[in-house]
């Protein structure tokens, strides 16, 4: 059925003098198997020069709020009109169907009323094949009101490849990754309602799957290209602004671009909505023009303020989304260790980066606690996560375990739990006992790792010059991990940064001071730390990540011939030079965003982990 629609500018007050276009809203309904009732009903918003034989037209899909139905489509339909009249948003496809109160646009527990699948296995075919409405992620678009908002979060970011822009207004989102953690202010539904989305016992799983800032926290990578708005009022009566701001500082925690709007003096109704209906409008518009071609005066700008923090050793601007290269080279050629510090501190914070200080491994008689300590970095909701172990440089006699850095920030969004441990130093520990104390945080780790949401049967070690050379010995020499309750094949792989002992005896040779100093001149204590000597098949040496720093010697002294050494006992050993990059700066660098070896450290980790 068809009905045509007198165009009334009273309705909404937009500044343009230009005639409005007459359209037409079409009422139907569409057959289906998916939910009770058989038959979805659904109104579309065609604009005046449609031609069903002609181009496809971008595609709107509108998601009204709990009280209402289709027929919200008539109370924007002067406002679309309008704006398509003093082409202030291109002319499309603009669709609403009627769903369920309560239903939030998802699937029920039961399966019953699947309003999810509908939409877009049955509904979104549907007006492409009838409207000849656009198939294009760059013209395909949801927005919606309340209940709607709210739904157009979840499809949005749940599929991320329909959907190119999303448009939420005062959403009901929950200010919560867990439904434990979300306060029961914000648990407005009811207890019956609940049930019917997510069981009852309530299904923590489902929660995980379904709720909005859980779907971006678990994937944030999927939304790198999506255009996100996101609004409420402050006076908010449900209360929803909460749930929003919480979602905001989610998105901007993972760089992901977006517009938030915390409307002042708006509330959840009222005459507020109209006005506020246009900016998401004008935000579709926006999102539908990209790419805007630069402006010439603002790129001049941009680039005097840029080479303007170059000049001072600072970060240009290009910052968000966090894609832009952080540097910490010095001009004499040194690094700022303190400045790197105090940006991975940062970066991990804006990415929900948990830290836990100072847990003890192992307590040992006369030993500081703090050299028997380790760090873990987690983030919320974090279960049977593999577990990255990481020991720091110092030549065996200094360093602390702060100097992960920015491996956390980038590893822990991704799923992984992290550890960064201390360890005894010379004079009073020797080789050996250092190796051990690696051995028996990993174990630990084994034993402990499920409290922090990790899981201990999947262990890496990843150490960098003096910590390299350990975790190697420990990874091949079983001895360690068996002294410490554990086995060798409790390791899942190894990432070796950059050290010089992989065969001691031949580095002996030609020892720097730093290696004298630390390995002194008994042969026999070289051995047990000589991973050379314990690389043998069959005995479950994990693989191996060899990084190296730039233009190094030792790559032909010590790696290749290690390399050729493991695969000759069928280990996998993966040979990656870090290019630019020397010693300290190779491990500083690790996690930071658009470094190649972080890139080749996460693929690696990533397959052996099987992520």
């Amino acid at each position: 059925m068809k009905v045509r629609f007198a165009a009334a500018l009273t309705a909404v007050c937009l500044c343009s003098t230009a005639p409005l276009q007459s359209a037409e809203i079409i009422r139907e309904s569409l057959q289906t198997k998916l939910v009770e009732a058989g038959a979805v009903e659904y109104a579309v918003l065609l604009p005046d020069s449609y031609d069903r034989n002609g181009s496809e037209l971008p595609l709107l899909l509108m998601l009204h709020s709990a009280s209402g139905n289709r027929e919200q489509l008539a109370r924007f339909q002067p406002q679309i009109q309008a704006m398509w009249a003093a082409k202030e948003l291109p002319e499309m496809i603009v669709a609403v169907p009627s769903v369920a109160t309560g239903s939030i646009y998802m699937d029920s527990y039961d399966g019953e009323n699947r309003w999810e699948s509908f939409i877009m296995t049955e509904f979104l075919p549907h007006l492409r094949d009838t409207f000849r409405a656009s198939t294009a992620r760059e013209s395909t678009m949801v927005t919606g009101i309340s209940m709607g908002g709210f739904g157009s979060l979840r499809l949005g970011f749940k599929y991320p490849e329909t959907f190119g822009a999303l448009a939420a207004m005062e959403p009901g989102a929950w200010p919560g990754l867990t439904w434990d953690a979300v306060p029961d202010r914000n648990k407005i539904r009811t207890p019956d309602r609940i049930a019917a989305l997510f069981g009852d016992p309530f299904d923590s799983e489902r929660f995980q799957q379904e709720n909005p800032a859980s779907i971006v926290q678990n994937a944030p990578e999927r939304l790198r290209d999506s255009a996100i708005y996101i609004e409420v009022g402050d006076e908010d009566f449900l209360g929803n602004m909460e749930g929003v701001d919480f979602l905001h500082r989610l998105l901007w925690r993972h760089r992901l671009r977006h517009e938030f709007r915390l409307v002042r003096w708006a509330d959840h109704t009222g005459s507020t909505i109209m006005e506020r209906s246009h900016d998401r409008f004008r935000f579709l518009a926006r999102f539908l023009a990209q790419p805007a071609d630069p402006e010439p005066a603002v790129t001049r700008q941009r680039e005097r303020i840029a080479a303007g923090h170059a000049a001072r050793g600072m970060e240009p601007f290009g910052y968000w989304p966090n894609s832009t290269l952080r540097s910490y080279d010095t001009s004499d050629g040194g690094l700022n260790y303190r400045r790197a510090l105090r940006d991975s501190q940062e970066v991990r914070e804006e990415r929900g980066v948990i830290r836990i200080a100072d847990v003890g491994y192992d307590s040992k008689p006369g030993v500081d606690p703090q050299r028997q300590s380790l760090d873990l970095y987690l983030r919320e909701g974090l279960t049977n996560a593999p577990v990255v172990l990481y020991v720091h440089g110092g030549s065996w006699v200094r360093g602390d375990k702060a100097r992960a850095l920015f491996k956390p920030a980038a590893l822990v969004p991704e799923g992984y739990l992290f550890a960064s441990m201390n360890y005894r130093f010379r004079p009073t520990a020797s080789l050996a006992e250092m190796a051990q104390d690696v051995a028996t945080a990993a174990a630990w780790l084994k034993r402990h790792g499920a409290k922090y949401g990790g899981d201990g049967s999947r262990i890496a070690l990843v150490g960098h010059s003096a910590g390299a050379h350990l975790v190697s010995a420990v990874g091949t020499n079983e001895a360690f991990m068996e002294a410490a309750g554990a086995a060798l094949a409790d390791l899942n792989s190894v990432v070796a940064i950059d050290t010089a002992m992989y065969n001691v005896p031949l580095q002996m040779k030609q020892a720097l001071a730093a290696h004298t100093n630390a390995f002194g001149a008994d042969r026999e204590a070289w051995m047990p730390v000589s991973p050379w000597h314990h690389v043998e098949a069959d005995k479950g040496v994990p693989s191996f990540l060899l990084l190296v720093s730039s233009g190094r010697p030792t790559m032909h002294e010590q790696v290749l011939p290690l390399q050729a050494r493991f695969r000759e006992a069928g280990i996998e050993a993966v040979v990656h030079e870090g290019e630019g990059r020397g010693h300290s700066p190779l491990d500083t660098y690790l996690g930071v965003d658009g470094d190649e070896s972080t890139r080749v450290l996460v693929e690696f980790l990533a397959r052996h982990f099987d992520r």
